[in-house]
């Protein structure tokens, strides 16, 4: 299991330091329940929730045995990603929620990855739906039209292969408006993708944004806030500041940032 609140991390390598061994068992024994209390509180969010499809659990799976090293010293990969970057189960399913709630039909994705949150999508998507993902990595390209090929909601995605802000630009020619985008990708590009989705009114009227990672394994409140030192802490603060944009900050796994544009009616009343 990811662990992604640094303070369970700490308390985890606490109970492996050498400080440990002066401490009283009873104080260990407590310590040890409350790491036991955060597993188990993320086991049973995992066991309540409606589990993903056959597909799905394969892509998780071949994505987690991938050689994913191997490929990058054959030259194939930029950089080495690591098998973490696939979203969970819970977040899947929280996108095929959102996505049906919206009754959406175009859904813009930057930051494919192995298609694991791009098909969980398009499985919420009516037959005539699209999913437009942005990846950048040419790897991932017959590895995921395989996997895409593997179900019949494959077809309702189109990747665009390149830098992401280029192919924003390409999609706003393109006349593209989206219902839900989700945003999953470099973190220093978040603002930009964000900017250009606003300003080139890539975002349908009633659509929402979803940036992933919000929390970034807590290094927007615990680490200095400069944009260059802290990406993520600048995109959440760039948001919050805006006026014209509403958010919540939905806090399960390494969270979740969902925004939208204020409506011309809130805070209206006859």
């Amino acid at each position: 299991m990811t662990v992604y609140d640094p303070a369970i991390r700490e308390l985890a390598a606490l109970l492996e330091s050498p400080e440990m061994k002066d401490v009283k068992p009873e104080i260990r024994e407590k310590l040890e329940n409350i790491l036991e209390m955060s597993k188990k509180r993320h086991n049973y969010a995992d066991e309540i929730t409606t589990k993903h499809s056959d597909v799905l659990d394969q892509i998780t799976k071949e994505t987690t045995t991938h050689p994913w090293e191997e490929v990058f010293k054959a030259g194939k990969t930029s950089w080495i990603m690591p098998a973490r970057m696939i979203s969970s189960p819970i977040s899947s399913q929280f996108l095929k929620f959102i996505v049906s709630m919206a009754k959406a039909k175009q859904v813009l994705e930057i930051g494919m990855f192995t298609g694991y949150t791009a098909l969980s999508m398009a499985e919420a998507l009516p037959p005539d739906g699209v999913v437009i993902t942005c990846e950048i990595a040419d790897y991932l390209k017959s590895l995921t039209s395989e996997f895409f090929s593997r179900s019949p909601h494959g077809k309702k995605i189109k990747p665009y292969f390149g830098p992401a802000g280029e192919t924003l630009e390409t999609l706003t020619k393109e006349g593209r408006l989206f219902d839900v985008i989700f945003v999953d990708a470099d973190k220093a590009g978040y603002r930009g993708y964000v900017e250009t989705i606003l300003q080139n009114g890539l975002l349908a009227p009633n659509g929402i944004i979803l940036a992933d990672n919000a929390f970034s394994d807590g290094r927007p409140y615990l680490l200095p806030k400069s944009r260059e030192e802290n990406p993520m802490n600048d995109f959440n603060e760039y948001i919050a500041n805006r006026p014209d944009l509403r958010q919540v900050l939905l806090p399960f796994r390494d969270g979740i940032l969902a925004i939208r544009r204020t409506s011309e009616v809130e805070g209206k009343v006859d």
